[in-house]
């Protein structure tokens, strides 16, 4: 089986899993949107557990994962595998204290909020019942590196898919039958996610079992130590600066308006659907085969694996952010308008789902450049470009927030500063590890924008004309639903075509799915 074929099914595997954690992520979404509302309470939940959430990108699937991939990577190259799941565990009795001393802080920190603020008391509570998430999803993050590098993908998505439905239960069996009020059930759904985040460590650490790791001691590489921890400092300030960054932003939108953060943070779900079940199935895939690429010193297979991570991200990303663009409003209709989340909730979330798809496809092309600058060493590179980021999103969140424009102000920074993030990570990359860009992405990138934007007027113009004909016969949302699954299905079968026809690199992935479906008529396309 070639390496491409391998990498297909892989993401295949990973992007079908994703598929089922995002469905069930969608639906914990709706169900917290209808129990709250635009509430207070709904947005200090958000807030609340984005703070677990900062630590765990910071330290679990930041950090951490940047900096241990490449250096087990190295160790299962030259030593096999033994060797470097003896480092992994190492690691684990080096940082885990740490971690547990950081909870610790963090729920002292925000009881003494509370007391300090009692205003605040809603969301510093809910922080300190969240804060056990953040070491049981952190070591998760590193057993679920190591398994990734042992070619067993698929099971954090597993795992994520049982965190959401832990959440849909915690809100809507608990929460609906022993809680009477708003804040009584935000508790609960915390709960649910402190139970999701024990089976997110128990998952990939039986797959880890099952490629050969055991707890046992053994003797370390300390100069591979000192790298990691070398690579570890500017690659966690990166990874804390562009949190701060995400912070920041839903911070200043919690205190906008009451509503502010739950439109805010809709749309910015709605936005990372695309991106999560593709674009991080593409990373989580080519970051091991980069890694092991590097530590290889196969150049060739380097630019291969490189362009081909972008080319689908871009065909994926560009695609997607069109479609919701033009399809906004009734996509959020559809997926959000229940409960006390009402048709004017809709059409504020929509304005800004049409702003954050602006900046989707740089979004995820960070990913990819970014795990190849770390696997490059130049982890101190993705530092500079979050710090760039940090200050464009701050000024702009001022300048947004002094002139009155609100959560809209605040998802136009924040885009501005992805698409400034990626143009600082990309001259990076260019000056300090120019083998990666040998394969040139201008080509696809305009066949795929061309392609997007006829994409986009079919899918606009067929949703309107359905919607108004089937207006008065049907149902409002199955109308929604059946007006956007047609408009939307030939829009995307152009799209298709559109990059077949035009012999775009990648048509044989597009075309492998394509058989899969047609198969069931009789009907195959040639690979």
């Amino acid at each position: 089986m070639s390496e491409q074929t391998r990498q297909y099914q892989a993401m295949a595997k990973t992007a079908s899993w994703t598929m089922v954690s995002r469905v069930l992520g969608l639906f914990r979404d709706q169900l917290t949107a209808a129990v709250f509302g635009a509430s207070v309470i709904g947005s200090a939940f958000i807030f609340a557990f984005q703070i677990p959430n900062l630590f765990r990108r910071l330290l679990g699937e930041g950090a951490l994962t940047a900096a241990i991939v490449p250096a087990l990577a190295e160790k299962s190259v030259k030593d096999g595998k033994p060797a470097a799941f003896g480092f992994l565990n190492f690691v684990l009795r080096r940082v885990l204290p740490w971690m547990l001393g950081l909870t610790m802080i963090g729920i002292g920190s925000a009881l003494l909020w509370a007391l300090i603020w009692p205003a605040d008391a809603s969301v510093a509570i809910l922080t300190a019942i969240c804060m056990p998430y953040m070491p049981l999803i952190c070591v998760a993050a590193l057993f679920t590196s190591a398994v990734n590098l042992s070619g067993r993908f698929g099971l954090a998505e597993i795992a994520s898919a049982v965190l959401n439905l832990c959440m849909i239960v915690g809100l809507g069996v608990f929460g609906d039958a022993f809680a009477t009020t708003d804040m009584g059930k935000a508790v609960w759904l915390c709960a649910g996610a402190l139970v999701g985040g024990a089976f997110q460590l128990l998952i990939p650490l039986w797959g880890l079992r099952q490629e050969g790791w055991h707890q046992r001691l053994v003797n370390t590489d300390e100069a591979a130590w000192k790298a990691l921890s070398l690579a570890f400092l500017p690659a966690a300030l990166g990874a804390g600066v562009q949190q701060v960054n995400v912070l920041i932003s839903r911070g200043i939108a919690y205190k906008v308006s009451d509503a502010g953060l739950m439109y805010y943070y809709i749309a910015n779900r709605i936005v990372e659907l695309p991106i999560g079940l593709f674009s991080a199935s593409i990373a989580v895939v080519i970051f091991p085969a980069l890694a092991t690429a590097y530590a290889s010193r196969d150049v060739p297979a380097l630019a291969r694996n490189y362009g081909r991570g972008m080319r689908l991200v871009l065909a994926i990303n560009v695609g997607a952010a069109f479609g919701l663009a033009v399809l906004a409003v009734p996509i959020v209709q559809l997926l959000f308008q229940y409960g006390r989340f009402n048709a004017g909730n809709c059409l504020a979330t929509s304005h800004l789902l049409v702003l954050f798809a602006i900046a989707m496809p740089f979004y995820a092309m960070i990913s990819i450049v970014t795990r190849a600058l770390n696997v490059a060493g130049q982890t101190k590179t993705t530092l500079i470009a979050a710090l760039h980021a940090l200050a464009v999103n701050a000024v702009g969140s001022a300048v947004a927030v002094w002139l009155g424009y609100g959560v809209e102000g605040l998802a136009v920074a924040n885009s501005v500063s992805t698409v400034w993030q990626y143009f600082v990570l990309r001259h990076y990359l260019k000056k300090h590890a120019p083998e990666f860009l040998t394969e040139s992405l201008l080509k696809p990138a305009f066949q795929v924008f061309i392609g997007s934007a006829l994409m986009a007027v079919i899918a606009y113009q067929g949703y309107f004309f359905l919607h108004n004909a089937f207006t008065g016969h049907l149902n409002d949302k199955i109308n929604l639903i059946l007006s956007m699954g047609i408009a939307g299905l030939a829009g995307m079968v152009f799209y298709a075509l559109f990059l077949d026809k035009l012999g775009y690199p990648e048509r044989d992935l597009l075309r492998g799915y394509a058989n899969k479906v047609l198969r069931f008529i009789g009907v195959q396309l040639k690979a």
